[in-house]
């Protein structure tokens, strides 16, 4: 089976325990405002234009067999790209001499998928380590994700899926045989700030979390640190209480907001303003936040970064 993917990274340290490749998938369920992978969002492969790395040489507009790149040396960017008429053929991809033109993706098929995340299993056993599967979100391409999964546990590695939980509970169940451990993104416990920040409310994450709690399997739930949106002692406080309700005693892990997502919004041409002002909490902020955790009788594992679907552009 094939499946869109953002990219595989190998050698990853902070996607589960020990030395992993992780596979970014394409799509998922929520449209957080402060998505650090918004190229993960659609499943579908778009073209992206760096202008930074552009020369203005002209020769993807010569290239396109679809008159769908213009020049312009008053506008920004200075190449245009009219998405109705762009098939996504790659001519122009080709053409740019310094990448300044390259797909959001690719598709490839499970088995090649696994090939490559099974490239590192000396590694991945003597650290035990393992492969992950994030996103996007792996509920997005269940089909997809499984297959692949299962050939990695044949081959008898680790393996880790990172979401959301936005999805029916019939899809997430399917996971359970072939996946060691969940790392769940919790990010708001109220409702309707949920349904503010990511378009979603989250009755179906809260129910899907408590039945996997339920199940006894391995999770790691993160949170990630938005300031002044998930990083708020109100809402850390309404969040260890649902946790410690479903899972006692769980491993939580803080996810510090991270300012480079920004660079990927301006590259897809869209608004930063969402980012403006917008910093990483400080280690002390971090730590009154943990504490809240700790009293509700959570674990709290520290000095973690979730890894990005793509080398993060300057």
């Amino acid at each position: 089976m094939d499946g869109s993917i953002i990219d595989i990274k190998r050698f990853t340290l902070h996607d589960g325990q020990g030395i992993r490749s992780t596979l970014f998938l394409k799509g998922c369920g929520l449209r957080c405002a402060w998505c650090q992978n918004p190229e993960g969002l659609e499943t579908g492969i778009n073209l992206w234009y760096l202008e930074t790395q552009c020369i203005r040489c002209g020769v993807c507009v010569e290239s396109c067999p679809s008159d769908a790149l213009r020049m312009d040396g008053e506008s920004h960017p200075f190449i245009q790209i009219n998405r109705q008429r762009c098939t996504l053929c790659g001519d122009c991809v080709a053409a740019c001499p310094t990448t300044a033109l390259s797909f959001d993706g690719r598709v490839i098929s499970a088995a090649a998928a696994a090939e490559t995340l099974l490239r590192d299993v000396e590694f991945y056993r003597q650290s035990a380590g393992g492969i992950t599967i994030s996103g996007g979100d792996p509920l997005v391409q269940p089909d997809f994700a499984i297959e692949v999964l299962e050939i990695c546990r044949k081959a008898g590695v680790h393996t880790a899926i990172e979401t959301c939980l936005f999805g029916n509970y019939e899809t997430l169940e399917r996971f359970v045989p072939c996946t060691d451990l969940f790392i769940v993104d919790l990010k708001l416990d109220d409702s309707a700030l949920h349904l503010e920040y990511t378009h979603r409310d989250n009755k179906l994450i809260k129910r899907n979390y408590a039945a996997l709690a339920r199940r006894g399997v391995e999770l790691l739930t993160r949170i990630p640190l938005i300031p002044g949106i998930t990083a708020t002692e109100s809402n850390i406080s309404a969040l260890a209480r649902f946790i410690r309700e479903e899972n006692p005693g769980a491993r939580v892990e803080f996810v510090n907001f991270n300012p480079l997502a920004r660079n990927k919004y301006a590259l897809m041409n869209r608004s930063t303003e969402f980012f403006d002002g917008m910093v990483p909490l400080s280690a002390s902020g971090i730590d009154a936040l943990q504490k809240i955790l700790e009293s509700e009788g959570l674990v709290v594992v520290r000095d973690h970064t979730r890894s990005s679907g793509r080398s993060e552009v300057a």
